[in-house]
C-alpha cells in the first residue's frame, strides 16, 4: 500500500491531481478505500462476466469471459468465442491448476501462481492487488470513474503497460487496458456485469465434474459443432507468420491427425499439430502463460522449451532450444488467425 500512496504523493505535489471543482485529493481517500474492498473481498465470493478483444498484427479476434471466484483463493475462468460459447476453462482448486477443454473431454493439470501474475486481468481482487502494490501508478478522476495507468508486471515483448478502470462510487471493474510499448491497446477487457455474494458448488470447480457436465455447457470449435467432427478427422496444417528469420525446411505428417513442421536457421524450432484425446494429463513443472483468449503451459526443460495449447480443436506444442519464452508466445499467437493449409 505505501508504493501506491507514494506515488500517488509524488503526482499531487506535482500540482497533477484534482477532483470535481479543483479541490485537492488526499491520497488516503482512495488509498484506503481500496485496501477496506479488498479486505471484504477475503470473505466474498464474487461473478464477472466481459467481453475481451485482442488486437495484433495479423488481426483481431473477440472472446467472451466468465470467472467465478470463491474465497480465499478457488477460481474457474471460462474463456469462449463472440457467441458466448465456451471452448476452454481455466480452473484453480485444493489439488492445483488445470486446463479444460470441456468439448475434447482434455485435462491438463500443473502447479502454479497464475493468478499472481498473467491472471490478475481476469480476476477483480487480484487487480485492486496490482493497484495497491503497484510502482509508477497514475491516477486520476473522471465522470465518476477512477482510472489507474501502471507498468504491466512482468513486463513482455507483447505488453508494457496497463490501464485499470474502476467505478468510483462501488469500485466494481470497468475496463482493463494493455497497452503495447507505443502505448497502443493490444488487449480491452470490458466488464459486463459483476455480482457478489454468490454461492457456488464443490462441482463447479472440479474439472471431471466439467467435463462430465459437458452436455449442459456450451462449446464450439471455430470450424464449427465439435460433437460433428470426429476426433479423427484430418486437418490441414498451420503455419506460424512469427518465424524470427526462420524458414520452414520439413513437413510430414506422422498419421492423418498428426503434422510436424520444422523449423531451420538462427531460431530453430519445431512445431507439432494434432487432434487431441480425451483424458488428463499431468505437467508438474508447467507455467501458465495467458495468451490473451488462449490458455498455455510452458515447460522449461533446460536445453529444451516447450509450449503447449489448444485452439479451434488441435493440439499444438512448439519445441525449441534457443527461442526465449516470449518468442515463443509470439510463434503460438501468429498461428491464431491463419487457416489450415
Amino acid at each position: 500500500m505505501r508504493k501506491w500512496i507514494v506515488a500517488v504523493s509524488a503526482i499531487l505535489v506535482m500540482g497533477g491531481l484534482v477532483v470535481g471543482c479543483g479541490t485537492p485529493m488526499g491520497e488516503k481517500s482512495v488509498a484506503n478505500k481500496l485496501e477496506t474492498h479488498v479486505k471484504t473481498l477475503d470473505q466474498s465470493n464474487y461473478k464477472s462476466t466481459a467481453t475481451m478483444t485482442v488486437q495484433m498484427d495479423n488481426g483481431s479476434q473477440t472472446y467472451t469471459v466468465e470467472t467465478w471466484y470463491e474465497s480465499p483463493d478457488v477460481y474457474r475462468i471460462a474463456l469462449g468465442d463472440a457467441n458466448k460459447q465456451v471452448h476452454q476453462i481455466i480452473v484453480h482448486n485444493d489439488q492445483g491448476m488445470f486446463i479444460v477443454s470441456p468439448s475434447l473431454g482434455k485435462v491438463f493439470r500443473f502447479n502454479g501462481s497464475w493468478a499472481q501474475n498473467q491472471g490478475h486481468i481476469y480476476l477483480y481482487n487480484q487487480l485492486l492487488q496490482q493497484i495497491i502494490d503497484g510502482k509508477d501508478v497514475q491516477f486520476s478522476r473522471s465522470s465518476g470513474q477512477y482510472n489507474f495507468e501502471l507498468p504491466v508486471t512482468p513486463a513482455s515483448d507483447v505488453v508494457a503497460r496497463e490501464r485499470i478502470q474502476l467505478e468510483a462510487k462501488t469500485l466494481k471493474p470497468q475496463m482493463v487496458t494493455l497497452l503495447d510499448k507505443q502505448l497502443k491497446p493490444v488487449v480491452t477487457l470490458k466488464y459486463t456485469s459483476f455480482q457478489t455474494g454468490v454461492k457456488f458448488s464443490t462441482s463447479d470447480f472440479n474439472p471431471q465434474s466439467i467435463v462430465a457436465n459437458n452436455g449442459t455447457v456450451k462449446t464450439t470449435m471455430a470450424e464449427g459443432n465439435p460433437d460433428s467432427l470426429a476426433s479423427t478427422s484430418p486437418f490441414g496444417y498451420i503455419e506460424p507468420t512469427a518465424e524470427f528469420g526462420d524458414k520452414l525446411a520439413d513437413m510430414w505428417q506422422t498419421s492423418e491427425t498428426d503434422t510436424i513442421l520444422r523449423f531451420t536457421g538462427n531460431h530453430p524450432f519445431t512445431l507439432e499439430e494434432w487432434r487431441p484425446t480425451s483424458g488428463v494429463s499431468g505437467i508438474p513443472d508447467g507455467e501458465l502463460l495467458n495468451l490473451y483468449g488462449v490458455p498455455a503451459v510452458y515447460v522449461d526443460g533446460g536445453t529444451a522449451h516447450q509450449l503447449l495449447w489448444t485452439k479451434d480443436g488441435v493440439e499444438f506444442s512448439l519445441t525449441s532450444s534457443t527461442l526465449s519464452m516470449d518468442e515463443m508466445e509470439d510463434v503460438a499467437m501468429s498461428t491464431f488467425y491463419q487457416v489450415g493449409k
